[in-house]
């Protein structure tokens, strides 16, 4: 049931390589990165939506965005960006409650898209996590199982590399055809190369 599978969108960083705050950036005229990523996972099915936000960018969310987004998803506030990835992975996941599957997005990954949101709920394992694969490179986002949604709330290093700790977990891996599933826009020039209309 898609009811059942949640979504954690990553965004609790400081964006100091890009300069500005990610889920704010026009991924068309009309358009922010988050409100491309939540229509997505809104039109496949997914009913809970939790975004990690830093702490620092509250107000610039509050005034971006009507009230009715706002209302879409559930904001988990990161107060310490410099733990890292896996420390906001582990509060957006504690923020999830009754979930069969979770898919973890990442803010600089706008690309999302409902055909491969279905080919890795389609693909889905108790036991593993699913990763798309473009031309054998793997890329995001990737549905974690309740088991490994269980354990990062277990997990106490919270200072621990997200890799590694999925390292522990079999992987499956389903080829896609969209090819931007590798793209993470980290810089400036990231943003030019698919944006540059906008930039």
């Amino acid at each position: 049931m898609k009811d059942k599978t949640k979504v954690v969108v990553l965004a609790g960083g400081n964006s100091n390589r890009f300069g500005s705050p990610k889920p704010f950036l026009l991924y068309d005229t009309n358009t922010t990165f988050l409100e491309r990523i939540v229509k997505v996972y809104l039109d496949f099915g997914c009913r809970e939506i939790i975004l990690v936000l830093n702490q620092d960018h509250i107000e610039q969310f509050s005034t971006t965005f009507t009230e009715h987004f706002r209302s879409k998803i559930r904001v988990v506030y990161n107060s310490f960006p410099e733990l890292g990835r896996f420390y906001s992975l582990r509060l957006g996941t504690n923020a999830i409650t009754n979930c069969d599957y979770c898919f973890i997005q990442n803010i600089d990954n706008p690309f999302t898209d409902i055909a491969t949101l279905k080919i890795l709920n389609d693909n889905r394992k108790d036991d593993s996590y699913i990763s798309p694969v473009y031309l054998n490179k793997g890329g995001h986002p990737i549905l974690l199982s309740a088991m490994i949604i269980d354990m990062i709330k277990k997990e106490t290093d919270i200072r621990l590399n997200t890799k590694d700790f999925l390292r522990r977990f079999k992987k499956v891996t389903v080829e896609v055809e969209n090819e931007k599933i590798l793209a993470n826009i980290n810089i400036p020039r990231d943003y030019k190369i698919f944006f540059s209309q906008l930039a």
